[in-house]
């Protein structure tokens, strides 16, 4: 069961061959267009979390999949390797508990996304009966406990660096930058914006650039970053390729335990004239974040409300060190905007792990280990198999 975990956590889907034109034959079982979209939609959704517009990278990483799962499935087959319904049924409803989907999550997710769910059963029985061909041909992993003391050494000397996270459009001029940006002024899809214009290679990724550093385009841009909360759109910045527009989405700061503090912190900005400004800077409210709640719910501006857990590394520089130093259930603020009045209120504070369990290294490792593998495994298998590409 540890092994049949370790190979699906990283689980895509895949597709039979249907109508449409014929892409490749892998001995004799075809793949068709059909086939390569489904799976390229699919590839979309698990890596930018969304399906965009399709591009060729994606329709040949797509293709390059589905080969390898036929061949996985005719190995099984000439085994009698193959999985069972039941079997397949259990791994899909294992991967949504994992994910915390409820049953038939995958289903829904799939449909709403315009992917046959077929995709994700054929994708499913292959991996389950690849699982049995690397069983029988005797392959096994073992990782000691230096290598799980590498790898934490190694995520601690990342975790003690400040890392941002942020999503991007590139241009190639000022002035399409600027168009864009004012249309993003004006509401506009930043993703859509994203699959239609940018030149950057995070646009296959939904335009993300996951954990760098604030000094990632260079110290101009760097400066600007340090001064960004999560939810802020840049103006056009100078980058190698052109012009970029970064919208943020989180900031971590340079760890050096195992957690790190978070806040449930609620805001709220409201109207200068609001009557409830003076009570707000008078003192301490004595029943907390509720009381703020109700005070502030019906005079604040539109969707400036908000209360969640954030991180002190996600605050802009001005409100971190007033937040760092305010007793819990004190109104912090106000912070002139040109909306309004901001004011803060922290609920509570709680610590989140953030290093990984020794068992949970393993695991990571573990998986790698048979990854690596399952890759030798299959190129050894693919000298006996003939593809034709149409």
């Amino acid at each position: 069961m540890r092994l049949l975990a370790i190979l699906i956590l990283s689980l895509l889907v895949g597709a039979r061959a249907m109508a449409g034109d014929i892409r490749a034959i892998v001995d004799d079982t075809p793949i068709s267009d059909f086939d390569v979209e489904a799976r390229a939609k699919m590839l979309m959704l698990q890596q930018a979390g969304r399906v965009g517009q399709m591009t060729p990278e994606m329709r040949r990483e797509a293709l390059r999949d589905l080969v390898d799962e036929r061949i996985k499935i005719q190995t099984a087959h000439k085994q009698n390797l193959e999985a069972s319904e039941a079997d397949i049924q259990n791994a899909l409803a294992h991967l949504e508990a994992q994910n915390g989907l409820p049953v038939g999550g995958f289903e829904q997710m799939m449909n709403e996304n315009g992917i046959p769910y077929q995709t994700l059963v054929s994708q499913t029985a292959a991996n389950l009966a690849w699982i049995r061909v690397m069983q029988k041909s005797g392959r096994s992993v073992q990782v000691s406990d230096a290598e799980v003391k590498a790898r934490r050494d190694t995520i601690r000397r990342e975790l003690s660096h400040e890392t941002v996270s942020f999503a991007e459009i590139v241009v190639p001029t000022e002035e399409q930058a600027l168009t864009l940006w004012k249309q993003l002024q004006n509401g506009s899809d930043f993703a859509a914006l994203v699959d239609q214009y940018s030149i950057a290679d995070s646009r296959l990724n939904g335009g993300r650039v996951m954990g760098v550093a604030p000094d990632y385009y260079g110290a101009d841009v760097e400066v600007v970053l340090h001064e960004m909360r999560p939810g802020q759109l840049s103006r056009p910045m100078p980058v190698k390729k052109g012009y970029t527009l970064i919208l943020m989405l989180d900031r971590r700061e340079a760890i050096t335990g195992d957690t790190i503090t978070v806040w449930e912190l609620a805001q709220a900005i409201l109207p200068t004239e609001s009557a409830i400004n003076n009570l707000l800077q008078q003192t301490t409210i004595k029943d907390g974040c509720e009381e703020f709640t109700e005070l502030v719910k019906d005079d604040a501006i539109a969707g400036s409300f908000q209360r969640g857990q954030v991180s002190p590394a996600q605050l802009p520089g001005d409100i971190a060190p007033m937040l760092k130093v305010a007793d819990f259930k004190k109104v912090i603020g106000p912070v002139t905007t040109p909306p309004g009045l901001l004011y803060f209120m922290k609920c509570g504070s709680s610590e989140r792990r953030v290093m990984p369990t020794d068992d949970e290294l393993r695991m990571q490792l573990e998986a790698e280990k048979m990854e690596l593998l399952s890759r030798q495994l299959l190129s050894e298998v693919k000298r006996d198999v003939v593809v034709e590409y149409k």
